[in-house]
C-alpha cells in the first residue's frame, strides 16, 4: 500500500566505547550502540545490545502483550565488544519465560557466543539469568545466505574492518535493500593497499542502492589519521562512501564520548556541505537516543 513504512526505527544508543552521560551529551544522548527496528510483519529487530538496550527492554517487558508484544525478537550483534554488549545482562525480557529472543552475532559462533554468555552473564559479574536458556537461541551467522526475520524482512551479513572481526547488516524487503547498520568499520580511505581498495569497492557494491546507511562517524577528518587501525571511521569517509553507494539517506553513528552535541552538531554541517559540493542528494543526519524514523 502506497505510503505504509517499509520499516520503522528507533535509536536507544547512538554512542560508541563507553557510556558518556553528562551536560555535553544531553542531545544525542550517552548510551552505547543499540537500533530498534520494526519490520511491516510486525517483528521486532534489535541491531546490537550496548547500554541502550536496557530502556528497550524494560518498554518490552512492561508493554501489553495486545498491544506491542511481536512474538520472537532478532537480536543481531555486529561483534562482542563490550560497547556492543554491556546491556545484555540487564535486558529485561531475558527474565521471562513467555519471550523468545533469536541472537546471532556477527563475529561469533553459537559456542564463542556462550563463552561470552557465561562470562558476561554469570559470576563474578553478574548474577546468573535463570531463565536465560530457555529465551534465548544463538543462531550462526551465516555469510553466505540472507537470514529471514519475516516475509516482509531479510537480513544479509558483511565484513567490516575492525579489530577482532565485526558484521554489518543489511535488511531487505520486496523493494530491496532498504537498511545498513555499520557501527564499527575502518573504511581507510587514506590506505593504498589493493586489499583495502578491493573490499570498500565491494561492500559498497553491496550496500549500493540502500536507503538508509548507519554508518560509523567516531572521528572527523583531522582526528582519523592518528587513529589508523582503531577499526572506525570520520563522518567525512562515511559521507564519501554514502555517496559511493548512492544511499538515500546517511545516519552518522557511534559517536566520540568525548564528542559534545555541538561538536556532532558541526559535523553534521560539515558532511552536508561535503554532499553539497559533490551535487549529491543525500540526506545526513547524527544518530540521537529517542530518534524514531521510518523508511
Amino acid at each position: 500500500m502506497a505510503g505504509v513504512p517499509r520499516f520503522r526505527l528507533r535509536c536507544w544508543g547512538a554512542r560508541g566505547t563507553i557510556p558518556s552521560p553528562g551536560p555535553h551529551t544531553l542531545r544525542y544522548g550517552g548510551n552505547t550502540s543499540c537500533i530498534e527496528v520494526r519490520t511491516a510483519g510486525g517483528s521486532r529487530v534489535i541491531l546490537d545490545a550496548g547500554s541502550g538496550i536496557r530502556a528497550l527492554g524494560i518498554e518490552m517487558f512492561e508493554e501489553p502483550r495486545s498491544l506491542g508484544n511481536c512474538g520472537t525478537t532478532h537480536l543481531f550483534l555486529t561483534h562482542r565488544h563490550l560497547d556492543h554488549v554491556m546491556g545484555l545482562p540487564y535486558f529485561q525480557p531475558f527474565r521471562s519465560i513467555n519471550e523468545s529472543v533469536v541472537l546471532r552475532c556477527g563475529n561469533a559462533t553459537p559456542e564463542q557466543f556462550a563463552d561470552l554468555a557465561a562470562t558476561l552473564l554469570g559470576p563474578p559479574l553478574f548474577v546468573p539469568v535463570p531463565t536465560l536458556r530457555e529465551v534465548l537461541r544463538v543462531l550462526p551467522c551465516l555469510t553466505q545466505a540472507p537470514m529471514e526475520v519475516d516475509a516482509t524482512c531479510r537480513v544479509h551479513k558483511f565484513e567490516a574492518r575492525h579489530n577482532g572481526g565485526a558484521g554489518i547488516f543489511r535488511l531487505d524487503d520486496a523493494a530491496g535493500a532498504a537498511i545498513a547498520f555499520a557501527p564499527d568499520n575502518e573504511l581507510a580511505y587514506a590506505s593504498d593497499e589493493p586489499s583495502v581498495q578491493q573490499w570498500r569497492s565491494a561492500l559498497a557494491n553491496s550496500l549500493r542502492g540502500v536507503a538508509l546507511l548507519i554508518h560509523d562517524a567516531t572521528f572527523n577528518d583531522e582526528e582519523i589519521g592518528r587513529y589508523g587501525g582503531w577499526g572506525h571511521s570520520s563522518a567525512e569517509e562515511a559521507t564519501r562512501f554514502a555517496i559511493e553507494c548512492n544511499a538515500t539517506s546517511l545516519l552518522l553513528f557511534h559517536h566520540d564520548p568525548d564528542r559534545s552535541d555541538d561538536a556532532v552538531d558541526a559535523l553534521v554541517a560539515t558532511c552536508r556541505a561535503m554532499a553539497e559540493q559533490a551535487n549529491s542528494r543525500l540526506q545526513i543526519s547524527a544518530a540521537y537516543e529517542g530518534m524514531s524514523l521510518t523508511v
